[in-house]
């Protein structure tokens, strides 16, 4: 974390499980969960897990939360924001088989009636992909798949067996991967 602001601030954070619950079961610790910066100082943010109690055959998301929380202002007028920005945060068992390249060419792209479209994603890895559209228009502009999970979208048009789909996935350091498909 750096404090690109002119003036000290606070910085908390705290890691939630994936539904966002602040109170649920987290395996996880930040340390110096509350640290003051002064301007232009950097803190290193160090994680720790507990090393028990999530499933060892496929990833496991839960949220990062960073919040900025400026010092109290010295004028009396004046307005205050906290920000707080959330990170996914990964967690990936040692000993998973496969990895994410992989993983987006397992998807399974089908249509049973020309009107919805389903994406099965058969792997143990998350795998977020945006960006969604046919050569006629757009299905979803972000779309977060779980591990083993199906989703069914609308179309807004007739999506016959054998069109091609494009869409872009974002993969573990945040890079964008584009990517073509066909509707069976």
């Amino acid at each position: 974390v750096v404090n690109q602001a002119p003036q000290k601030m606070l910085v908390q954070t705290w890691i939630t499980s994936e539904d966002e619950a602040a109170d649920g079961d987290v395996p996880f610790a930040v340390t110096e969960p509350l640290v003051q910066l002064a301007a232009g100082e950097h803190h290193r943010l160090r994680i720790l897990y507990a090393g028990e109690g999530l499933p060892i055959d496929r990833e496991s998301l839960f949220w990062l939360n960073v919040m900025e929380i400026p010092l109290m202002p010295e004028g009396p007028n004046s307005v205050q924001f906290a920000i707080r920005q959330r990170l996914k945060l990964f967690y990936r068992p040692p000993r998973l088989k496969g990895d994410l390249a992989e993983a987006v060419q397992q998807l399974v792209w089908r249509s049973d009636d020309g009107r919805t479209l389903t994406v099965s994603n058969p792997s143990a890895f998350h795998l977020s992909l945006m960006n969604l559209q046919t050569a006629s228009y757009a299905l979803s502009d972000y779309l977060l798949l779980k591990p083993y999970e199906s989703k069914t979208l609308s179309a807004q048009g007739t999506l016959p067996k054998g069109a091609t789909l494009h869409f872009t996935e974002i993969n573990d350091i945040g890079l964008q991967s584009h990517h073509s498909a066909v509707v069976k």
